[in-house]
């Protein structure tokens, strides 16, 4: 109605926060959206909106302008700040933050109002405690941790009976990686709160880091799951579904990605199978160069970035946090040349030694037949294109495998398998054989040229 103004219409928007109906309450105060800088009332309750609705596609813009607006109000700057670092929280704590992005924002506004307050209101824990508490979880999002904790301290200061706080102060640990110190904050919290999930959670997870498998496991059995202890003195929970962890990797120098993709980062995600609910072994290669591999014990953090369906069901995607033991296997790059599609993964088909292939990319390209077999190092005429795949992937070798013999089988097995051509230099390399490997590593960047040559119109596939 054209006539309601902003008072009438906030009874309104409380009743629909009420019966959860965000919608609604959106709806409701999207009219009055240009007097969002006039309206202190309507400001704060678009903020309260903003912290239920962090995915909302202008909260940063909108929570600029307010805080712009009212630079130095604690309690309109506090709301901001939470509806600013809750968006950040969405981005996972493995995203590297932005420059200029929702939780900077926060941390520089809490900072600057948090420095206007007088002495006494500094040491006021509803005032100046709470501002020190936005600015320190917006560096620690920001991943400015020196900054989180000098601002942690001046907010502890003001009450370092606040379990809440020791817990948030144990999150900016375990993000930096210092578990000794998240397992303390949260045995400090748990003391003060009792024992709430989250907490529980970040202790079986700095506990496991340590390898303190009792604390872990005492910890996963508070949360409902039947922990024991290894005789490696790590934490068990038997028959865990697989799941899959999120690995940031950048580019291997190999492939066609182009320059650009290749030097960026990226995430890739890996199959684990779980041996606690914070910890297991990479059962999947990356393509790219990953803080974490196959044969990796790794651990995760406990609040999964996505969920999605598996042949039936859901599997959820956690943050890489630590790799707590590198596998010994040997993990080979290769690349493979393959007549129809399939080619590669029949030769993949139990290898020697207990070997596992892995294909992560395959091309469609026009090449000549000599040069799809290595000729292509030679000057010679151009026999008539024909499609051949251009596969990438890994190849893992156990630890205790003998190369030299494994060298041996897999020759035999690439000639059972004549439609497949395998360039492997590492291998070449693990064995000593430095002409070779040299050899080998023209071969693999003489295929590549020869796929580029063809990207333009030989790449397609062939009607």
């Amino acid at each position: 109605m054209p006539d309601t103004t902003v008072a009438q219409v906030l009874p309104h928007v409380s009743a629909a926060i009420e019966r959860r109906d965000i919608a609604g309450a959106f709806s409701l105060l999207t009219p009055f959206a240009a007097q969002l800088t006039e309206s202190r009332d309507l400001a704060l309750s678009w903020l309260t909106l903003l912290r239920i609705a962090p995915s909302h596609e202008n909260l940063a813009s909108d929570a600029s302008r307010i805080l712009e607006r009212w630079p130095h109000d604690p309690e309109l700057v506090m709301n901001a700040c939470d509806a600013l670092t809750r968006a950040a929280e969405l981005q996972g704590p493995d995203v590297p933050p932005e420059a200029d992005g929702p939780a900077q924002r926060a941390a520089a506004a809490a900072d600057r109002c948090w420095k206007k307050l007088s002495a006494a209101q500094r040491g006021d824990p509803r005032l100046g405690g709470y501002l020190a508490m936005n600015c320190a979880n917006a560096l620690r999002l920001a991943h400015r941790y020196t900054d989180a904790a000098e601002a942690f301290r001046n907010a502890l200061a003001t009450d370092d009976t606040n379990g809440d706080w020791w817990f948030n102060v144990g999150l900016m640990h375990k993000a930096a990686g210092d578990f000794e110190s998240c397992l303390a904050d949260n045995q400090r919290a748990r003391a003060l709160v009792g024992d709430e999930k989250r907490v529980l959670w970040n202790i079986a997870i700095s506990a496991t880091a340590l390898g303190k498998g009792e604390l872990a496991a005492e910890a996963m059995r508070k949360l409902g799951f039947p922990a024991t202890v290894q005789p490696s003195g790590m934490p068990f929970v038997a028959d865990m579904p697989s799941m899959q962890v999120r690995v940031a990797t950048l580019g291997s120098g190999h492939g066609l990605m182009g320059p650009e993709l290749d030097r960026s980062v990226a995430f890739e995600l890996v199959w684990v199978s779980p041996a606690s609910p914070v910890h297991g072994v990479v059962q999947t290669a990356t393509s790219r160069e990953g803080g974490a591999d196959y044969g990796d014990l790794v651990l995760w953090d406990g609040t999964p970035v996505g969920v999605f369906e598996h042949e039936g069901r859901r599997v959820p995607r956690f943050p890489l946090l630590q790799i707590l033991r590198k596998g010994d296997e040997h993990r080979f790059r290769f690349v493979a040349l393959e007549q129809e599609e399939g080619d590669v993964l029949a030769f993949g088909q139990e290898l020697p030694q207990g070997a596992i292939l892995f294909a992560h990319h395959a091309r469609i390209e026009m090449l000549c037949a000599r040069c799809a077999t290595g000729d292509h190092m030679r000057k010679h005429e151009h026999l008539k294109a024909e499609p051949h795949r251009l596969v990438y992937g890994k190849m893992i070798v156990p630890h205790g495998a003998e190369l030299p013999e494994f060298q041996a089988a897999l020759k035999q097995r690439l000639a059972e398998h004549p439609k497949v051509q395998l360039v492997m230099p590492g291998l070449l390399e693990a064995l000593g054989a430095t002409a070779e490997a040299g050899k080998a590593h023209q071969l693999w960047r003489g295929l590549e040229r020869t796929a580029l040559k063809g990207a333009g119109t030989a790449g397609r596939k062939p009607d």
